[in-house]
């Protein structure tokens, strides 16, 4: 029987070894009351018992705001894609497929530079969660796109590996594990979100109406979407020649998403919001009838007027005159 299990008394120690492999960031929580995942320096802010971070780990693979280009002096110098190396530990399901989905999307040809170099030096550790009445991905799912996977138990963890990498944390920690039966794997029969009806999509339904006038553009739900990838890129001047060009995010909830060259695409509140469900939920481009939900509820959790896209989906037809 293979040494994977490890006794929680045994936590610190093995978050010590991670740091063989890059800067350790987990699930901690702010002064302010805020979950997040963030650098861990001491072990006893660890948090572990979170049901979903504010923002998601996308942060660490899409910055919010990144340099890509400098000119100055007639030379151009493209930007700094971040920092060393780092481990991730403490990453649920849902934020693992959600970055599952990111490397489909940045990392098919043309491949996103400044995103692949930052995936190729961030190891993830997933772990097991308990979900809340938010959540609606499967129950106790488990997901592989990870290179470690702790699967928790009363006693301790179950680890099981699915890279390289993943091997390597397990050979470094093995002194820690001792043998344990892996836990029984569920699996996912489907889409978190359920099947969207194709008539819905474009239809008068008067859910669509009720959104719409109840919505108030913040944008918190795609600020805080694991697979919300939408930016933009500006350029700002020197006033000594030169200048920087910035990517940061956006969102399709503002107005000013759909603006080009003076018209606006998207007008009314109405089409941004079917502009995000059609996005979301019935897939984009290469992705076309691929869902990016990963059900992990945030958008539902952080909505300031209580809307509920899930709502679309169990809408009985509108029967057409």
């Amino acid at each position: 029987m293979a040494k994977n299990f490890l006794k929680t008394s045994r936590l610190d120690q093995f978050l010590e070894t991670l740091r063989l492999f890059g800067e350790l960031h987990a699930p901690t929580i702010s002064e302010s009351g805020v979950h997040g995942f963030a650098p861990l320096d001491d072990p006893a802010d660890l948090n572990l018992d979170y049901r979903r971070t504010q923002i998601p780990p996308k942060k660490y693979l899409l910055p919010f705001r990144e340099e890509i280009l400098q000119c100055a002096g007639g030379k151009y110098r493209e930007g700094n894609s971040g920092a060393g190396d780092m481990v991730l530990f403490g990453v649920h399901s849902c934020d693992l497929e959600g970055i599952a989905y990111l490397d489909r999307v940045f990392l098919s040809d043309p491949v996103d530079p400044g995103y692949s170099a930052r995936r190729a030096r961030l190891t993830l550790v997933g772990i097991s969660c308990v979900p809340d009445d938010y959540c609606f991905c499967p129950e106790e799912m488990t997901s592989t796109a990870c290179d470690l996977f702790l699967g928790a138990s009363a006693e301790g963890f179950h680890l099981s590996c699915y890279s390289t990498r993943g091997r390597a944390l397990l050979a470094a920690a093995e002194h820690l594990l001792e043998e344990g039966a892996p836990l029984p794997a569920a699996t996912c029969s489907g889409p978190c979100f359920p099947p969207q009806d194709p008539d819905l999509r474009f239809s008068d339904h008067p859910l669509w109406q009720k959104f719409a006038s109840t919505c108030v553009s913040c944008g918190a739900c795609s600020v805080c979407c694991p697979t919300c990838y939408c930016f933009d890129v500006r350029e700002y001047p020197g006033l000594a020649g030169g200048g920087t060009r910035i990517r940061e995010w956006d969102n399709c909830l503002f107005a000013t998403h759909g603006e080009v060259a003076g018209a606006n695409f998207r007008p009314d509140r109405l089409d941004r919001l079917r502009y995000r469900f059609l996005h979301k939920y019935c897939g984009f481009t290469p992705l076309q009838g691929t869902s990016s939900c990963v059900g992990c509820g945030r958008c539902k959790a952080v909505c300031p007027v209580d809307i509920d896209l899930r709502e679309l989906t169990v809408a009985p037809k509108r029967v057409q005159p």
